[in-house]
């Protein structure tokens, strides 16, 4: 039934929070796990939870930027850093995972991952689902929910 599994990850806690249901959906159903992070064009971050790390600290890594990118290396290698961990985890229940960084509008990357990775489900954080709509989820897992023509399986944060 479903071969791969995207799970898009931001860097943030709450993005987190979606590896562990996706790992044992993964388990059990036998599918292969392909995590993205996308770094947004208006800028990227540090991930949770690099983003604690001393200023002076970052100040002395490289500000050079990403080719093609406005991303500094750092962050970019922070957050390929970021992405392995969670493949670490999904490894380590038995699911065999890939990672990759990307850049460009978060939405559109996402949609173009699965469609490359010829993906059969997203499973993706968002906020509480308690009233179901744009006040009480994500704009992007919202509009990848709309837009993409996979499941979506939302998994509420909080």
């Amino acid at each position: 039934m479903y071969q791969r599994m995207l799970v898009p990850i931001d860097g943030s806690h709450a993005s987190a929070s979606v590896v562990p249901a996706a790992a044992e959906l993964a388990s059990r159903l036998g599918c292969h796990v392909d995590l993205v992070l996308v770094e947004p064009v208006t800028g990227a971050r540090m991930p949770h939870p690099d983003h604690h790390r001393p200023i002076a600290e970052l100040a002395a890594e490289s500000q050079t930027l990403v080719p093609g990118t406005a991303t500094p290396q750092c962050i970019r290698a922070a957050n390929e850093r970021y992405v392995a961990r969670h493949v670490e985890e999904f490894e380590a229940q038995g699911v065999e995972a890939t990672g990759k960084v990307v850049w460009g509008e978060t939405v559109e990357q996402i949609l173009r991952a699965a469609l490359e990775l010829r993906s059969d489900v997203i499973a993706m954080a968002t906020r509480k689902l308690s009233n179901f709509n744009r006040r009480n989820t994500g704009s992007i897992a919202e509009e990848v929910l709309w837009r993409s023509k996979l499941p979506v399986l939302l998994i509420a944060h909080g």
